[in-house]
């Protein structure tokens, strides 16, 4: 067993979460974990359920990896940090959450994730699912059939994720509402963590927490990771977030991201404050994304604080072949550059800013070693998947202005 980096990860890879001081995690002391038939190991380290750090481990030929072994070496290594303060005292904000989970006709993906919800330490919270554009009656039937307390089923007919979030938006009178996708599980303290987040003293309106994969079993999976993930830049520290200071470059600069859209929390008035969600953004649109990106940047703008909070995790299950993947980070990039449109559509002044940080975004746009986003990746990266991401960067903006002609006639895409 040896220490690589992110890019030396190999499918199949055994995904691993090893708790020092456990409560819900594997820990330590329970033995041997069982890595046979897997090539390398994307493992989470914890403290007592707050991560420590992600590290990535060659397992090839080996049958068992022993946790206490493996904490030791990353410690010995320098890799593992130590929970902050504000973690181990962390205590849930006061005010009520509603989970909203925005879907399209994946029952099976959907029972999944709402069982996890059903699983969590903190039940304190309503789920509101919003179904998008549906054809049959299957989201409905496996929201009557959770056991949760407290949830909600509601409509929206139009397609489009943005539009999915601000029907859900509509139906929220809670303090917080935390947004939440079919394609992933939440850890079991997860809604008590981005409740935690909320008291802490930066008072952040909005709270972003850890997506990590739940498997990486095809090379599409592993791809993805090496590409930085879900948490590109973002480490296992707590982190505010805030304009004007080393922590953002830029508010309409998101690299490193400033959250991602499947595990994110806003305080509702906060939300309703920068309008929602824009509905030609988002997938379910040309655009297939950004919207999550301009409510992070929104509030920023204002001079609001968004944290970074490690301790709230969800596990998401990545697109298993390659063209899924390809289609994925086309989208990505797209909906980064259909951000931009956006941005300049209802403030064209702002073309001027965004033309100031058009350099930093070609740096990182090139495979530079200190490339925020391609600086890591190894040498046999497929090409054809950068190409895909550069050619939805370019075409982004446009696929919004179609999107917004397109709402504007009364039609979709």
């Amino acid at each position: 067993m040896d220490r690589i980096t992110r890019a030396g990860l190999l499918a199949p890879a055994a995904v691993l979460d090893v708790d020092v001081e456990c409560r819900t995690s594997a820990p330590v002391d329970e033995g041997p974990i069982d890595v046979s038939g897997y090539r390398t190991a994307y493992c989470l380290l914890r403290s007592d359920g707050i991560p420590t750090a992600m590290t990535f481990w060659d397992v090839d030929g080996d049958d068992s990896v022993d946790p206490a072994e493996l904490v030791r070496r990353a410690e010995a290594d320098g890799v593992v940090e130590a929970p902050t303060a504000d973690e181990r005292n962390a205590v849930p904000a006061p005010g009520d959450m509603t989970v909203a989970l925005c879907t399209r006709e994946r029952p099976d993906d959907l029972r999944r994730a709402i069982a996890s919800l059903e699983a969590q330490s903190d039940p304190a919270f309503t789920l509101l699912v919003v179904d998008n554009a549906p054809t049959t009656g299957a989201t409905e039937e496996v929201v009557a059939d959770s056991s949760l307390a407290h949830k909600v089923y509601v409509v929206e007919p139009r397609p489009g994720l943005s539009r999915a979030r601000n029907r859900a938006l509509a139906h929220v009178s809670t303090d917080y509402v935390a947004w939440f996708d079919d394609d992933e599980t939440a850890d079991r303290d997860w809604v008590r963590c981005l409740k935690e987040g909320f008291s802490h003293r930066s008072r952040p309106a909005a709270v972003s927490g850890l997506m990590l994969p739940a498997e990486l079993e095809s090379e599409a999976q592993i791809r993805f990771e090496q590409y930085g993930g879900f948490n590109k830049g973002r480490g296992v520290a707590p982190e505010v977030l805030r304009a004007r200071t080393p922590s953002v470059r830029n508010p309409l600069y998101p690299l490193p991201g400033f959250g991602a859209g499947g595990n994110m929390a806003f305080r509702t008035e906060a939300l309703h404050r920068i309008g929602g969600f824009d509905q030609y953004l988002g997938a379910g649109t040309r655009t297939h994304g950004g919207e999550e990106t301009l409510a992070f940047s929104s509030l920023l703008r204002m001079g609001e604080a968004v944290l970074h909070w490690p301790p709230a995790i969800t596990w998401h299950y990545h697109r298993r072949d390659m063209p899924a993947l390809e289609r994925q980070l086309f989208g990505y990039s797209a909906g980064l550059s259909a951000f931009y449109a956006s941005v300049v559509r209802s403030r064209p002044l702002d073309a001027f800013q965004i033309l100031k940080i058009v350099p930093h975004g070609l740096h990182d746009a090139l495979p530079q070693e200190d490339s925020l986003r391609s600086g890591h990746l190894p040498d046999d990266f497929p090409k054809h998947i950068l190409q895909a991401a550069r050619r939805g960067f370019i075409k982004g903006a446009f696929l919004y202005l179609g999107e917004v002609r397109a709402g504007r006639r009364g039609t979709s895409a």
